[in-house]
């Protein structure tokens, strides 16, 4: 077996194990008529067939699974890199439980390397198989119910203008976008990811409006509307402003909907925002925290020298790293960091410090500190000189990588 691009060919097969996958309730035979997705989306499947088989010799019978990956672009630790967002991960009924995704997976993970991919994130469809594979959790988000006539204590008088926007304003969202978005794991979004997949819809589109003012705009907000007359709930999935006055405005216009809406339900939003916080009773609000998406590290070595660490961060280490899913992490390293770069090459020296790839993939990305890692059987420490080298080299930074793929 063995993983390739998805032939044109097979792209209606594709299409319909995605659609059984996640969608179950339609069948296995939906067909779909109309569907475009980002240019940075590239589909792969996983296929029963010799690796240099032409693809016209290829069946439908032979595509045991499929999988997808978009090719992002994400800060980390402050500066751009490479993060490639595996999606679309689906097999068949008469394909499962035969170690086929975790196969697949795998080469998709050598193709990330190669192409000189050497991080990954993911939403999983189940934590624990996901971090038998290798990838930890990065982030947490914020789901906040509240009644809409509730809103009353935390909106700004009127002023400004509110617009609609749709798919041809992306460049003006995404400077409202790139502005507010500054958290460690925040996508640089290209116009195809605006158009096919945040200002537009699967099966409908939500509705998209900005607060502007003297045509600045400030802020924007995704929404769609659900249930009846009587008990109609908006659903906010995306609300980005620059400042606390835009944010007050966007409330405001959820809050002009109170004759509408019974309630509304903001989700996505960072761990940290507390609109609860500022209502006249906060007890009307609920808050739920909701886990987020994954993160893994794809080549150690390329992945430390890359990132950007603390300028004043000086300090060597030996970390024996275990990965059972990538053979080439699978190692013992020498990592020198000075001057804000690291140094990484192989070694038989005694090591200091052992790690899997989640919790190495914890301290390089900075989704968790060195003691919450260490408190875990992802990370040992030999001494304390290493411990303080780490805790240094890998401070814990705002990961929030909002975005659903």
């Amino acid at each position: 077996m063995h993983l390739r691009p998805l032939p044109e060919a097979h792209e209606a097969r594709y299409d319909k194990l995605l659609r059984y996958a996640f969608r179950a309730e339609d069948g296995p035979d939906w067909e779909e008529s109309d569907r475009t997705d980002p240019d940075i989306n590239h589909p792969r499947g996983y296929y029963d067939a010799p690796p240099d088989a032409a693809d016209e010799s290829l069946s439908e019978s032979d595509l045991v699974t499929v999988c997808a990956f978009y090719d992002f672009t994400a800060r980390v630790r402050g500066e751009w890199h490479p993060l490639p967002g595996l999606s679309a991960v689906a097999s068949p009924p008469e394909s499962r439980r035969q170690g086929h995704v975790a196969a697949m997976i795998e080469e998709l993970l050598v193709e990330f390397r190669e192409s000189g991919r050497y991080l990954s994130a993911l939403w999983p469809f189940e934590y624990e198989f996901y971090r038998r594979l290798g990838w930890v959790k990065a982030n947490n988000s914020a789901m906040t119910t509240v009644p809409a006539d509730e809103l009353d204590g935390v909106v700004p008088d009127a002023s400004g203008q509110f617009v609609r926007l749709g798919p041809d304003d992306w460049v003006r969202v995404d400077s409202v976008y790139a502005k507010a978005a500054t958290e460690d794991l925040a996508l640089d979004r290209t116009e195809g990811f605006w158009r096919h997949r945040v200002l537009s819809g699967s099966t409908s589109d939500p509705y998209v409006y900005g607060w502007e003012r003297d045509g600045d705009l400030r802020g924007y907000l995704i929404y769609r509307m659900e249930g009846n007359f009587k008990d109609r709930t908006m659903l906010v999935d995306e609300l980005v402003a620059v400042d606390a006055e835009a944010r007050g405005h966007l409330l405001r216009f959820v809050r002009d909907h109170d004759s509408q809406i019974t309630e509304a339900k903001f989700g996505g939003e960072h761990e940290s925002t507390r609109l609860i916080d500022d209502l006249t009773d906060p007890r009307a609000a609920t808050v739920e925290i909701q886990p987020g998406p994954m993160v893994r590290i794809v080549d150690v070595e390329a992945a430390l020298e890359a990132v950007s660490l603390p300028a004043d961060a000086a300090c060597e280490f030996v970390v024996d790293v275990s990965d059972a899913r990538c053979p080439w992490n699978d190692d013992t390293f020498r990592v020198t960091i000075a001057a804000g770069e690291a140094t990484v090459e192989r070694t038989d020296a005694t090591p200091n410090a052992t790690a899997d790839i989640g919790g190495l993939s914890h301290l390089l990305v900075g989704t968790r500190p060195v003691e919450e890692v260490e408190r875990t059987d992802a990370l040992t420490l030999h001494d304390d000189a290493t411990r303080d080298a780490l805790a240094d080299a890998f401070p814990e930074r705002d990961c929030f990588l909002r975005e659903g793929f």
